[in-house]
């Protein structure tokens, strides 16, 4: 099969997939590492001061609120990358 027969349809579909695992992926293990690292230091402001834990709770969730939709953004860019 010479290169030369390959449709071009099919390459930008592969791309597409590739890209898509990729927005996934990377959007993932950011939201990941961002949200550990926020717990991390929320339980260690938490055990050095707790009677601040009412408002360090508020910030925290806000926080993993915030990653959280990085994760969301990167699936809504793969899903229209694997439906183009």
């Amino acid at each position: 099969m010479d290169a030369s027969m390959i449709d071009p349809k099919i390459i930008v579909k592969a791309a597409a997939a590739i890209g898509a695992g990729l927005a996934i992926g990377l959007g993932a293990i950011g939201s990941g590492i961002g949200i550990g690292n926020a717990t991390g230091k929320f339980l260690e402001g938490i055990s050095r001061q707790p009677e601040t834990e009412g408002k360090m709770r508020t910030w925290f969730m806000l926080g993993a609120v915030l990653c959280e939709t990085v994760t969301l953004y990167a699936f809504v860019i793969a899903i229209m990358l694997v439906l183009k």
